[in-house]
Formats: structure tokens, C-alpha cells, sequence
């Protein structure tokens, strides 16, 4: 039964990952590469599933996680006797701190819903909806294994996940609100600076993935044969292949974005990359729920 719970928990997390990566990337890129877009109904309905995933998926979390931690059956996620205990220990409040962080983040997608790019351009609601994403980003890193790390590796996470956010986030924005409008002028103003973001996010990835693995992981040996550690490769093999993709994309916006509005060839790298960058957000929510040493 214990295993069922932590199961579940690993399938609400990863509704977790992709709503944290969504909405924080989604309110990083429609403040700052695409504010028209906040005008679209998709970039808003991009924004509100994000929204939606990750409220969910940390409730789920939350109840999941009781299950898990208490020994008890998925059944029982919602039985208070196995709820209220978890927020005696600090995780729980954290879990607690996320969920009302998420409450506090429909605030700010509903001052987007009703006053579109104007609100996307206004100081008042970057600062607030940074504020909150940051939030968001930092409970994410206080639960788990990594609570292990010395506090200098806990910059260093923080980093990881928010560039996670901006380049994941920003590329499931680019693909399913911003081609799908084929607005040339939106894409000769958006593709050039997120694919210049794109390639900050990836050096910064593997500048502080490196760090992080050495930390968790420690050597050779227990990368090869570790569970942990096997998920980790697994998780490096989907991130190289995301950057032969977005290398590929990167070059075709650099040598052909100004002769031609799009192309299927585009539409089709950038759909790869998402499938992969969603495998990766997978892999992640495994990562999360498996010690490093096992």
C-alpha cells in the first residue's frame, strides 16, 4: 500500500513540475518576450492550465505525500488523521506555504485575464507575479533529498529550477500560443529573443546541473549503477537531445525567420522539443522520490 501512495505522489508531482514550469515560464515570457500575447486567448488559457496543473498537483502532492509518509493506502490521502500530523513537520508546512502561494497566483492570473497586455506591462503585476513565481520556485526546493545540500548548493538549485522554468515554460508558450497564431510580426519580435534566452538558459543548465550532480551523486560508480543515478542519465540523455533540437531551431530562426512567416520544419522541431522537455519534467518528478544513494 505504501508503494501505491507513492505512486500517486510521483504521478501529482509531475502535474506539479509542469504547472510550476508552465505558469512561471508562461508569466517570465508574456512579461517579458511576448506581452501582447497576455491579449490572445491562448496565451491567457496556456497560463490558467499552468495555473491549474500546479494547484492540483501540489494539493495531490500534499495528500499523496500524508499517504506515503504514514504508511497508509492512496484512500486514506484525504483522512484527516493522516493529513493533519504531516504539518507538524516541516516539509508539511512548506507543502502547506506552496498550496497558499498557489491561491495567491490566481490573483494575478485573474488581473491578467482582465486587463491583458496592459497588465503584462505594468511594474506592479511583474513584481507581483514574480514575487509569487519565486515563492513557488523556492518551496519546490525545499522539499526532498536536496534539503541535504549545504546552503551555497541551495542558491544553486533555485537557479536550476527557475531557468528550468523560463526555457521549458517559454518553449511550450512558443509552441502553443505563439506559432499557432502565425502573426509574423509576433514571431520576428519573440523567436529572436527567446531563442538568445534559450542559449543563457542552456549554458546555465549545465553549468549548475553539473554542480548539483556532483553534489548528489559523488562518483562514477554510483551514476552507473544506482537507481538515482540511472535516472539521472536518462534524464541527461532527454536534455541532449533537447539541445540538438533547439540547435536546429535556433539556426533555422537565425539563417530564415525574416524570408518566411514559418515552417513546418520549425513547427516540428519545437513540437520534439516540448515532447522531450515533458520527459524531462517526468524523469525530474522520479528524481524527486528516489534517494541518491539507492
Amino acid at each position: 500500500m505504501t508503494e501505491a501512495a507513492k505512486s500517486w505522489f510521483m504521478f501529482a508531482r509531475s502535474f506539479d513540475y509542469l504547472g510550476t514550469t508552465l505558469f512561471v515560464g508562461g508569466v517570465a515570457f508574456l512579461a517579458w518576450l511576448w506581452p501582447d500575447g497576455a491579449d490572445t486567448a491562448r496565451g491567457r488559457r496556456l497560463l490558467a492550465f499552468g495555473w491549474l496543473c500546479g494547484f492540483a498537483g501540489t494539493v495531490a502532492s500534499l495528500a499523496f505525500n500524508a499517504a506515503w509518509v504514514a504508511g497508509r493506502p492512496p484512500s486514506a490521502a484525504l483522512d484527516p488523521s493522516v493529513l493533519l500530523p504531516l504539518f507538524d513537520a516541516p516539509f508539511g508546512r512548506v507543502w502547506f506555504a506552496r498550496t497558499l502561494l498557489w491561491v495567491l497566483a490566481l490573483v494575478v492570473l485573474a488581473d491578467l485575464t482582465r486587463r491583458g497586455s496592459r497588465a503584462a506591462r505594468s511594474w506592479s503585476w511583474r513584481v507581483g507575479a514574480g514575487a509569487i513565481a519565486l515563492g513557488v520556485l523556492r518551496t519546490n526546493g525545499m522539499t526532498g533529498h536536496v534539503l541535504d545540500l549545504p546552503g551555497w548548493s541551495q542558491v544553486i538549485v533555485f537557479v536550476h529550477l527557475l531557468v528550468v522554468c523560463v526555457w521549458i515554460g517559454g518553449l511550450l508558450v512558443l509552441l502553443l500560443a505563439v506559432l499557432p497564431a502565425r502573426d509574423r510580426d509576433a514571431l520576428i519580435a519573440v523567436l529572436p529573443r527567446y531563442s538568445r534566452l534559450a542559449v543563457v538558459s542552456v549554458a546555465t543548465l549545465t553549468v549548475a546541473g553539473a554542480v548539483l550532480a556532483f553534489q548528489l551523486i559523488g562518483s562514477v560508480d554510483a551514476l552507473l549503477h544506482t537507481g538515482y543515478g540511472q535516472l539521472l542519465l536518462a534524464k541527461l540523455v532527454l536534455f541532449g537531445l533537447l539541445l540538438v533540437l533547439g540547435f536546429a531551431s535556433k539556426t533555422w530562426v537565425d539563417r530564415r525567420l525574416r524570408v518566411a512567416a514559418t515552417t513546418r520544419g520549425l513547427a516540428l522541431s519545437v513540437t520534439a522539443e516540448a515532447v522531450l522537455a515533458v520527459g524531462v519534467l517526468g524523469v525530474a518528478a522520479f528524481l524527486v522520490t528516489t534517494g541518491p544513494g539507492r
